[in-house]
């Protein structure tokens, strides 16, 4: 945090010399008068502070805390239009991410405690480190989408271990636009946890496969054929039972090879005995 003295006629002059120098706005400060001499020219001395924003307030009490643990980590954080992101990099990050992130959270709590007591809050602040939460939100939305498939195939409830904040949003997100089951959050903190329910309506109103419109295995009326429409009973194109006997084709008789060409006897007597001609299987010669 930048910091001046100034030394003017007035409080308004110096406040005014400070607020050029520090290159901030009247809002952006605290003026305090320092000292003040003279009788008949006064002289006032300006103590002007720039004021700590939450973003100043969050870095340094992470970074406090991190040396106070005697950790070898560091905080950087980045203001965007929603929230702050503080990124947490080193060797002992693991340490302050913890089991599934609890350590993580605390921390995270903690500085939205300190900034909202010192300053006002007009952001959120998440802190994650070595991209731990992208990681988990792409696990737990494949878990989440495997449960849903669960609950709708067996009409049964399934009820997820309990689970901090962040992770109770992400199931809720990855679920969210899913017709055939919905989430409820049930229980109390620490202890609260996530119920994916089936829309047994919308699962049953499903197109089967295999229904009575044919398809490829058609209905289950075993008429005729083996099932009644499909692929393998019925019309070959799957459009019904066909009402006519199955006919048996007949087993067609071989004939018997030609053993002898009477075209290639009238071509050896007109060009005589120099070639050889094979027949069917063995050969003859003339």
């Amino acid at each position: 945090m930048k910091e001046i003295e100034i030394t003017a006629s007035s409080y308004e002059d110096a406040l005014a010399q400070a607020l050029e120098q520090l290159g901030l706005t009247e809002d952006q400060v605290e003026a305090q008068i320092v000292k003040q001499s003279g009788l008949i020219r006064k002289k006032v001395t300006v103590k002007v502070t720039q004021k700590a924003t939450p973003k100043d307030i969050a870095i340094d009490f992470i970074n406090t805390l991190i040396q106070k643990m005697g950790l070898s980590c560091t905080a950087t954080i980045r203001e965007e239009d929603d929230a702050y992101y503080v990124s947490l990099s080193g060797k002992d990050t693991a340490t302050l991410i913890g089991y599934r992130g609890d350590v993580l959270d605390c921390v995270q709590y903690l500085t939205l405690l300190v900034v909202n007591k010192t300053s006002e809050l007009d952001k959120r602040i998440i802190i994650d480190g070595e991209n731990y939460r992208e990681k988990r939100t792409i696990v737990l939305s494949k878990l989440a989408k495997k449960l849903a498939i669960k609950a709708a195939k067996t009409g049964k409830d399934v009820t997820l271990e309990p689970m901090n904040p962040f992770e109770r949003r992400v199931i809720h997100s990855a679920l969210a636009d899913d017709r055939f089951v919905t989430t409820e959050s049930e229980g109390e903190e620490p202890n609260r946890y996530i119920v994916i329910k089936p829309n047994k309506r919308s699962f049953s109103d499903r197109p089967r496969r295999g229904g009575n419109g044919g398809g490829r295995y058609g209905s289950s009326n075993r008429e005729g054929g083996k099932f009644n429409g499909g692929r393998q009973g019925g019309n070959r194109n799957g459009y019904g039972n066909s009402s006519a006997p199955v006919q048996k084709s007949e087993p067609k008789e071989e004939q018997p090879k030609d053993m002898y060409n009477h075209e290639y006897s009238i071509n050896f007597k007109r060009t005589g005995g120099g070639k050889l001609r094979s027949f069917g299987e063995k050969k003859r010669t003339f």
